[in-house]
């Protein structure tokens, strides 16, 4: 019986297996060179990049515009039809391409109007230059295709060169700037890698597409990209409010803080990428109903062991410079809890099985919970980092309460 499940599952392991190998090392890698960071430019400058970071992730997710989820499902579905595989990624990258035109503008505004974009711009456009990848690197077409091996080496020496170019080009303070450029290096030269050989090797033909094929797939992506807008408001929304408001010292705590809480997504996140192309062409409840146990025991048990382990995790990456980090990790692990439970429930089980409606509400319903409860905070003078950390606890809770509603009333969860 185990035997034949493993078989029937065969492709789905591998790609985990896969995909772990990848995320481990994703994990492993810039974790290595962060208490290196911290330590050598200070916890105001590494402040300073995670702002800048924050907000040039605004402009990545509007350069992928949804086509990151959208394009999965398409490329599984036309996985066997060379032609309109091509079309899928004529269409994904000629978008891609608009859209980074248009971010780039709009960078462009931010530093002449702002004084605070305008006295960093150098840093800014060096952070904006990994959006590059995000126009070059098909991992939506890999995933798709259910191969995950393609992406893991180049990705791999992507973060790899990131990593040991650090330790090579950061020695001083001063040498803060050149952070955010190693990082859009490595990304960008994985991307085109990548890219050429989906081209060549896949027989990919790139090709202009009609302009109303690029306005089939630029709609069907933009529930996505709406659902994506509010889960990139919810996570990056405390650390603008502490750079505006407060200090760069703030940022870089919760900042330090968050990033363990999001590595700590990994094994959902593995599992998600893993099964939903699967999910998407079977409609396998019975491998939903045993994922689901899984997500929930794995995230009880790294939110209990980071609980436990935070003044060590803490002290390793920053040290005695961020004792209010300490405090800001324990308190997310709850929301570490609830959200590896919504993201199952979220792309998994209701994208897959077409339910985008509850799915993008859901998304967005918890950032007019968040900024609902921010408007608390500040009505009532308790605006601090601490309560943001409740608040995206509290939100991910509305998350998961919504699409557990919408799984159960369309019987996905059932055997």
């Amino acid at each position: 019986m185990f035997i034949d499940r493993f078989k029937r599952y065969n492709t789905i392991i591998k790609n985990t297996g896969y995909l772990s190998v990848l995320e481990i090392f994703k994990l492993i890698m810039p974790f290595i060179a962060l208490p290196y960071i911290i330590r050598v430019i200070g916890a105001e400058n590494y402040g300073l990049i995670a702002f800048v970071q924050t907000v040039i992730s605004y402009f990545s997710m509007f350069v992928n515009f949804g086509l990151d989820i959208s394009a999965v499902r398409n490329v599984a579905l036309a996985r066997n039809d060379e032609d309109k595989l091509s079309e899928v990624v004529s269409s994904v990258l000629c978008l891609k391409c608009i859209f980074i035109f248009i971010s780039f503008l709009f960078l462009c505004i931010l530093i002449f109007f702002f004084e605070l974009f305008a006295a960093n711009k150098l840093i800014f456009f060096f952070a904006f230059l990994s959006c590059f990848s995000d126009v070059l690197f098909p991992v939506w077409y890999y995933q798709g295709m259910e191969r995950m091996k393609n992406i893991t080496l180049i990705r791999f020496a992507s973060i790899l060169f990131y990593t040991a170019s650090i330790f090579i080009f950061i020695h001083t303070k001063d040498d803060y700037v050149l952070i955010p450029l190693l990082q859009s290096l490595g990304m960008i030269s994985s991307g085109g890698i990548s890219v050429i050989l989906l081209l060549r090797r896949d027989q990919i033909v790139f090709r202009l597409v009609d302009v109303s094929i690029l306005k089939k797939y630029f709609i069907e992506s933009v529930p996505f990209f709406i659902s994506r807008l509010s889960v990139l408001l919810n996570s990056g929304m405390a650390k603008l409010i502490c750079g505006t408001f407060f200090s760069m010292q703030s940022v870089a705590a919760f900042d330090v803080a968050q990033k363990v809480a999001t590595t700590s997504f990994v094994p959902v996140q593995m599992i998600n990428q893993s099964v939903f192309p699967h999910i998407s062409r079977t409609l396998d409840r019975k491998l939903i109903h045993h994922c689901f146990k899984l997500i929930l025991v794995i995230s009880f048990l790294i939110s209990g062991g980071i609980f436990l382990l935070a003044p060590f995790i803490i002290a390793f990456f920053a040290g005695e410079n961020m004792p209010e980090a300490i405090i800001l990790l324990r308190i997310l692990c709850f929301y570490i809890l609830c959200g590896g439970v919504s993201m199952f429930l979220g792309t998994p089980v209701l994208v897959a099985f077409g339910c985008y409606k509850p799915f993008n509400r859901s998304v967005i319903l918890s950032t007019f919970i968040l900024v609902f409860l921010y408007s608390i905070l500040y009505a009532l003078n308790i605006f601090v980092i601490e309560n943001f950390a409740i608040v995206l606890g509290l939100t991910e809770l509305s998350i998961v309460f919504y699409r557990l509603y919408f799984s159960m009333k369309y019987k996905i969860l059932s055997k």
